[in-house]
């Protein structure tokens, strides 16, 4: 049986990635959240690695960190390349 994804090193990374332009930006986790419209500790669950983020969550949280959709993707797939 396949792990779930929130538990494997690919998705941890990605979150600390996630985490790390937040910081970078000089946000904070409310600051964020209420840009967002999200109460905080959905966004602490997120980062602690406890919720799992959606891929309509992942799109709103990187255009809300500044990152293009295609920006946002190598994310998760570094070597895939962006098309038009």
């Amino acid at each position: 049986m396949a792990s779930k994804t929130i538990y494997r090193e690919d998705y941890r990374r990605l979150v600390e990635r996630l985490r790390g332009y937040r910081e970078e930006l000089g946000l904070s986790q409310t600051e964020l959240a209420r840009q967002l419209g999200w109460p905080q500790q959905k966004l602490s669950t997120i980062e602690a690695g406890a919720r799992r983020l959606d891929v309509i969550e992942f799109f709103q949280l990187t255009s809300a960190l500044g990152l293009s959709p295609a920006r946002a993707m190598k994310l998760v797939l570094p070597s895939v390349k962006a098309s038009a």
